[in-house]
């Protein structure tokens, strides 16, 4: 990709000043400050380091934000530069979610392990638990609302994620190749430049990603209404038969 052959600032040299403010940061890398705290917002760039009242920004926040400009002079849009350097965890996660998975680290290695493998959460530089991909994570968590607990609400996931990933696997194979028979102006033509095969692989990915999670999401809407329905009769019919001591009538 093209972010393995970005040209950026070297290190820092001996006696180069100990931080940039937002001001100085923003002559350096030729990009306004607004930009920069826009940037910041969208969590591409980590937060300054705060000494006192004052913002310092060091090289680390040069170099990325010499990464973000380049791939924007080569015509790729933020979300498209999102997808390629990833985001930055913020510091403090809402509703105690990071201690809940220091806790899960410390608790359930296996289960961490697992929700690490498939890209759920990951290890932050000094070596705290982080969400890496929210949307899942709060989705299995949202299961409190059945009473399910934290850890097989988690466990649930890794499980959904152990079956879907094949499934996966095989459906972006097959749409992918499906769009470029479709569209066969996609894979002809001459002779691309990197630029031209990065921007095309950013575009085709994300259409093949919102393609196949909104299939899915119809197709699993349209069926589950009646099987959860079923399955939660059924479970609920059982336990009060057994409780019970007597057959319950469904009918």
């Amino acid at each position: 990709m093209t972010i393995d052959r970005v040209t950026t600032t070297g290190p820092a040299t001996a006696g180069a000043p100990a931080g940039y403010t937002v001001e100085e940061l923003a002559r350096k890398v030729g990009m306004s400050a607004r930009n920069i705290r826009a940037h910041q917002a969208r969590r591409l760039l980590a937060p300054p380091v705060r000494r006192g009242r004052v913002a310092l920004y060091d090289d680390s926040h040069v170099r990325r934000l010499d990464a973000i400009l380049t791939l924007q002079r080569q015509g790729f849009n933020l979300v498209s530069i999102e997808a390629m350097l990833g985001v930055r965890a913020s510091d403090e996660a809402p509703d105690g979610l990071t201690a809940m998975l220091q806790r899960l680290a410390t608790e359930r290695p296996a289960l961490t392990h697992a929700l690490t493998r498939h890209g759920v959460i990951g290890r932050a530089p000094d070596g705290t638990v982080r969400t890496v991909r929210p949307r899942p994570l709060r989705a299995a968590l949202d299961l409190h609302r059945v009473r399910m607990g934290t850890v097989p609400a988690l466990q649930a996931l890794s499980e959904v994620l152990d079956t879907v990933r094949p499934l996966a696997d095989e459906l972006v194979a097959a749409v992918t190749a499906r769009m470029l028979t479709l569209a066969p102006e996609l894979a002809g033509g001459s002779r691309p430049s990197w630029a031209d095969v990065d921007r095309e692989t950013i575009l085709l990915t994300q259409g093949v990603v919102n393609v196949l999670t909104e299939a899915f999401r119809l197709a699993v809407e349209n069926q589950a209404e009646a099987h959860v329905a079923d399955l939660l009769e059924n479970h609920l019919g059982a336990e009060l038969s057994v409780e019970d001591g007597s057959p319950v009538d469904n009918g």
